[in-house]
């Protein structure tokens, strides 16, 4: 069955990772719990999103002068009031997030180092439909800052809260550097562009040379015909996913691919592992002492959920079990509530899902 897709930096890379969690993620819309790392990276995207508009040059400056956005109680109340829904409110998740914030604002933040932007765009949405020239194909994203200069450039901006920088394909052919780079030819034809990925936890300094730190990788130029071959290629994928199959999803498991050799992230590696917990209460430790948290795919478990259906039984959103007070049904429309259950990851449980979806 055909459906309608739109394309995304994050969803093509799913699909490329594993087949069986895009399955889940997006045609079954299984729940999925926030690791830490990213609610951190939300409320600093957050916060940056709200110091880069304008009138917000006082308290700018006083975290800069002051090496800390504690001392903003506008900035501290944002912070905190998602923190604590987030559940990374604890001393540690704090300190890490205001060192972020506070690096990232230090960073050439309003795009004028060397001379001011013409136009700048805090998370620029872009939504771009095209069906000419023998392409076709939709696409959507954010992009966290966008300067555009008199001189016909234009620097896109994109911040990071991982622990790790590029490495392997993420440095050579960066799909969200492409897609990026489309986007801006679509929305300001003209204009020659550069993506630069600015990882907040690494070192964002520029010294009298002008080089900047570690955490600063700035993307070669993508070229025109290098754009036009994209283009072709996600009117390959868009086909594809529009009619992804349960067959689909299990022809590419993460768990039968190989380990990455460029020192990337991905195969057996997004499968996460158990056992890291040496019994209750006892923890193995990282050469600084911390904590190793135990990572596991979100689907590679049973689960029982609660989803929300339409009147054809579409999945239109879905909670976990317990959270299942916060899905509504509109009886007018025809939606209702189900219990489902969630047999577990195939390639880990040697069975394929029984529900009502592929009844």
């Amino acid at each position: 069955m055909s459906r309608r897709v739109q394309l995304s930096a994050s969803r093509i890379k799913t699909a490329q990772q594993c087949s069986w969690t895009y399955w889940c993620k997006y045609i079954l819309k299984l729940p999925d719990t926030t690791n830490e790392g990213a609610s951190k990276g939300w409320i600093c995207h957050l916060v940056f999103e709200t110091l880069g508009q304008s009138g917000k040059k006082r308290e700018f400056n006083k975290i800069l002068k002051e090496r800390s956005v504690w001392g903003v109680p506008s900035i501290k109340k944002l912070i905190m009031s998602h923190a604590k829904r987030l559940a990374v409110d604890d001393d540690e998740n704090l300190e890490d997030m205001d060192k972020m914030i506070v690096n990232g604002l230090g960073y050439n933040f309003h795009g004028d180092a060397k001379h001011k932007p013409n136009k700048k765009f805090i998370e620029k949405e872009f939504n771009i439909d095209v069906d000419e020239r023998g392409v076709k194909y939709s696409i959507r994203g954010f992009i966290d800052q966008l300067f555009l200069y008199k001189d016909g450039t234009a620097t896109i901006r994109d911040f990071k809260s991982s622990k790790q920088t590029f490495k392997g394909k993420d440095l050579t052919d960066n799909l969200q550097d492409i897609m990026y780079s489309l986007a801006v030819r679509h929305l300001f034809p003209g204009n020659k562009s550069n993506s630069e990925f600015v990882f907040l936890k690494f070192d964002l300094s520029t010294d009298l040379l002008g080089h900047t730190g570690n955490g600063v990788i700035k993307m070669p130029t993508v070229t025109s015909e290098e754009l036009d071959g994209f283009e072709h290629e996600l009117s390959a994928i868009q086909t594809y996913l529009e009619n992804y199959s349960y067959k689909n999803a299990t022809c590419s498991y993460a768990a039968k691919k190989d380990y990455p050799k460029d020192g990337s992230f991905g195969g057996p590696l997004a499968c996460g592992r158990e056992g890291y917990k040496k019994r209750k209460g006892e923890f193995l430790l990282d050469a600084n002492g911390k904590k190793i948290k135990n990572f596991i795919c979100a689907f590679r478990k049973p689960m029982k959920y609660s989803a929300l259906l339409d009147k054809d039984d579409n999945v239109i959103k879905t909670s976990f079990y317990k959270d299942r007070g916060t899905l509504t049904a509109d009886k007018s429309k025809g939606e209702k509530i189900k219990t489902m259950e969630y047999d577990g990851c195939p390639h880990f449980h040697n069975k394929g899902i029984i529900d009502d979806f592929l009844s």
